[in-house]
């Protein structure tokens, strides 16, 4: 995104109550099918053909792990890392609704839609890693899982989370897609959207206490590494900060990925909405930092930071990179820049990749002897995973509901349709508490 463009969209918003999020509206008129999708699409072939080889061929030779690195970048990378990204459902849902910050609202579709694709994504590319599944029928006989593993209850909350609490959370968008291009499935609908409302309690429930705890656990696990971990990262308090960088992680995802796709498609951005995320953030940033350096302090570990090696070089790197962002997105508050608030969301987001990252691999010492570089392979076919979400997620902001934006681009998306699918009636809106039920979008 390059900063005149960015500046431009902040010059665009002045004063900044003038544009409202109202409502989700799908990117209309720009096709589906481009280059750049083709690309996403031939990664994403090209990560199965890899992943059919890899089942073939065992992990030995297509990956860099051994004896001393059994974790390769499947299970750092696309588990500590991306599933830390797609914790939006997660954390923008409880400030939303525990917190009530009801301006949040206006993000919810997109914070459960990133969540889904990412821990989609990285279920799917630890079954590689675990890559068995020829075994994978004993899911149905739970007296005989392993319980004894530390990986059990991380395997069986991410994967109950993807596909009951995020899987149905992500439903609506879908049925009010069906609801106004097929007034002949409207009556399906309704009852569909009745026997949901019934069970959301529980879904949001069990979408609030699941990713609470595999996101903790994931740093526990480390905590099994004993002093193979590095005293900057090693600590008691470990569940804790991966949950806490997991929190400003997923904020920076969902905000930052809101303002890339309004830049993009030219929507309209409401800065009171961004300014309270900004906001929200930069609290989860500074807070968290705050309780790493004191963690740090007290357990006589900061010494070590100012050795000359590349531990120290990888922790001032994080911190760096976390506070520089954190400080952009407070400064963004005064100005209400949009180029400040994107680059604080991303250089925050990032370092705490790094943080996510680092107790596996880049602060994981194993012996002097061992170490791991991933192979082209595993960097191919976590590439490929990555570009099949992101393939995924423009798919979908185009045919559903996701992006928010103002009324009257829904009015100009029901004139747009009105023109291109005149076979499509907009009436029945009237149900939802916005137009009568004669009324369609697009009249006066």
């Amino acid at each position: 995104m390059s900063s005149t463009t960015l500046s431009n969209a902040t010059a665009s918003q002045a004063p900044i109550n003038k544009t409202r999020w109202e409502r989700a509206v799908p990117v209309y008129g720009v096709p589906v099918v481009n280059r750049a999708f083709i690309f996403l699409l031939g990664m994403t072939v090209l990560a199965f053909a890899l992943t059919a080889y890899r089942e073939l061929a065992g992990l030995g030779p297509v990956s860099g792990m051994n004896d001393a690195y059994g974790w390769g970048i499947w299970k750092t990378f696309n588990v500590m890392v991306l599933t830390a990204l797609g914790s939006g459902a997660f954390a923008v849902g409880i400030a939303a609704w525990v917190f009530r910050r009801k301006k949040l609202h206006a993000l919810m579709r997109m914070a459960l839609l990133t969540s889904f694709l990412a821990y989609a994504c990285g279920l799917l590319l630890l079954g590689i890693d675990a890559g068995r599944p020829w075994n994978f029928y004993w899911i149905v006989f739970p007296w005989k899982w392993n319980m004894h593993s530390p990986l059990a209850e991380v395997a069986i909350c991410m994967s109950i989370y993807a596909m009951i609490p995020l899987a149905l959370e992500n439903i609506p968008p879908v049925l009010e897609r069906l609801w106004y291009f097929d007034s002949r499935l409207r009556p399906g609908v309704e009852r569909l959207e009745r026997g949901l409302h019934k069970f959301f309690p529980w879904i949001i429930a069990a979408a609030y206490l699941l990713p609470g705890m595999h996101q903790s656990s994931l740093g526990a696990l480390m905590l099994l590494a004993g002093e193979r971990v590095h005293p900057l990262w090693q600590t008691p308090w470990l569940p804790f900060l991966y949950l806490g960088a997991a929190t400003f992680m997923s904020f920076g995802c969902v905000a930052g990925t809101t303002m890339l796709c309004c830049t993009v498609y030219r929507r309209a951005m409401d800065m009171e909405v961004l300014d309270e995320a900004a906001r929200i953030t930069s609290w989860l940033i500074f807070g968290w930092l705050g309780w790493r350096l004191l963690d740090i302090l007290f357990r006589g570990a900061f010494g070590t930071a100012f050795h000359l090696d590349r531990f120290a070089g990888v922790f001032w790197l994080e911190m760096s990179m976390i506070s520089i962002g954190g400080w952009m997105l407070r400064r963004s508050l005064q100005t209400h820049e949009t180029r400040s608030m994107f680059l604080g969301y991303v250089l925050s987001s990032v370092g705490g990749m790094i943080y996510r990252f680092s107790p596996t691999t880049l602060a994981f010492r194993a012996n002097p002897e061992s170490l791991y570089f991933p192979s082209a392979i595993e960097v191919l076919v976590s590439l490929g995973f990555i570009c099949m979400g992101v393939a995924g997620f423009l798919l979908i902001v185009k045919r559903f509901g996701i992006l928010p934006a103002p009324l009257q681009e829904w009015h100009d998306m029901a004139s747009y349709f009105r023109f291109r699918r005149p076979y499509i009636r907009w009436t029945g809106y009237f149900k939802y508490g916005h137009f009568g039920e004669d009324e369609s979008p697009d009249s006066d």
